[in-house]
C-alpha cells in the first residue's frame, strides 16, 4: 500500500478550487489537472507500507496531539522552471503555526515505527495540476490570480491511499480528530 498522511480540503474549498482549474485550464496547459475529490496539504509521505506496519502505524497517529486550526487558500504557485512548471499549486496561509506542529507530531510519531522524513524542507501547498504542456511559455499573470480566498477550519487529518491511475486516486482509510480550541 502506498500511503501519506495529509489534511483534507473542506468541500467549499474544494469547490472554489475546482471552479478555478475550470476557468483556467484553456490558458495553463497542464497534462494531469487534479480530480476535486484528490485535493489535500500532504503532512507527510510514507511510501509502501505493508499491512503489518499498517497497524503499528495508526497506533502511533491516534496519539497525536494538536490542536484544530484555520487555514486560508491564499494564492497560486509553481515548483520547478516558472516557463514550463512541474507542478501547479494553491498556496495556504492562515495558522501556520499550528499546520507546523501537526506536521512535526506527525513526523515524531511516524518516526517511531520507523518511517523516514523527507529531507527537504516542508513546503504545504495544494496540487491543482501537474506537467506544463505548452512550447510557449507558461503565462504568469493567468497563473496567479485568484478571485478572492477561502478558509476553513482544521479538525482533521488523514491517511491516504494511493490507487495508481485511477481518478479519484486517493482514498482515506483512517481519520484522526485534532483538539477543538476551550
Amino acid at each position: 500500500m502506498r500511503l501519506f498522511v495529509a489534511i483534507p480540503v473542506s468541500p467549499s474549498v474544494s469547490k472554489e478550487l475546482e471552479s478555478w482549474a475550470q476557468d483556467h485550464k484553456h490558458t495553463l496547459p497542464f497534462r494531469k489537472w487534479t480530480h476535486p475529490s484528490d485535493y489535500h496539504i500532504t503532512l507527510q509521505f510514507l511510501g509502501d507500507t505493508s499491512a503489518a506496519q499498517l497497524e503499528e502505524l495508526a497506533a502511533a497517529l491516534k496519539k497525536v496531539r494538536a490542536n484544530a486550526f484555520s487555514l486560508t487558500w491564499s494564492g497560486i504557485g509553481t515548483f520547478g522552471p516558472p516557463a514550463a512548471p512541474r507542478v501547479l499549486w494553491g498556496a495556504v496561509s492562515g495558522d501556520l503555526k499550528g499546520l507546523s506542529a501537526l506536521h512535526e507530531g506527525i513526523i515524531r510519531a511516524t518516526s517511531s515505527v520507523g518511517f523516514v522524513p523527507e529531507d527537504r524542507p516542508y513546503a504545504p501547498h495544494i496540487t491543482l495540476a501537474k506537467g506544463f504542456a505548452d512550447a510557449n511559455r507558461m503565462p504568469i499573470e493567468a497563473a496567479t490570480s485568484i478571485a478572492s480566498s477561502f478558509s476553513w477550519e482544521i479538525d482533521q487529518f488523514v491517511l491516504m491511499l494511493t490507487h495508481m491511475n485511477e481518478s479519484p486516486m486517493y482514498e482515506i482509510i483512517d481519520r484522526f480528530p485534532l483538539h477543538k480550541h476551550e
